[in-house]
């Protein structure tokens, strides 16, 4: 998929974010989540490359959550360990990251 079909579907994932409410909202930001994780991190959180901690393994991730979502946000954004700064995607915002984070952390949720 070319990147400027993958902004402009990332853009109306946005906006229909802006018109939902309650748990509409949620899962749009789940969906949108998901949709930038798949695109931008499963190639290594899917696996565990370089230590990544792999989606939805509560033992990896286990430590970096008593950080704290935020801390968490900005460690992708900023990047951490061998994890380049933003995933190693200039044009991902924080925003972005955000979803990204929530979409991590509702898998681990959901075991």
């Amino acid at each position: 998929m070319s990147k400027r079909i993958s902004v402009l579907i990332l853009a109306v994932m946005l906006l229909c974010l802006s018109a939902c409410s309650g748990s509409d909202k949620a899962a749009a930001q789940m969906l949108a989540g998901e949709q930038l994780a798949k695109k931008n991190c499963k190639a290594c959180h899917g696996q565990g490359i370089n230590g990544a901690p792999i989606i939805g393994n509560k033992k990896m991730w286990g430590p970096r959550i008593a950080k704290g979502r935020e801390a968490l946000v900005m460690n992708a954004f900023n990047g951490y360990g061998l994890m380049p700064a933003k995933g190693g995607n200039e044009n991902i915002t924080k925003e972005e990251i955000d979803l990204v984070v929530g979409y991590f952390l509702s898998e681990l949720e959901a075991q």
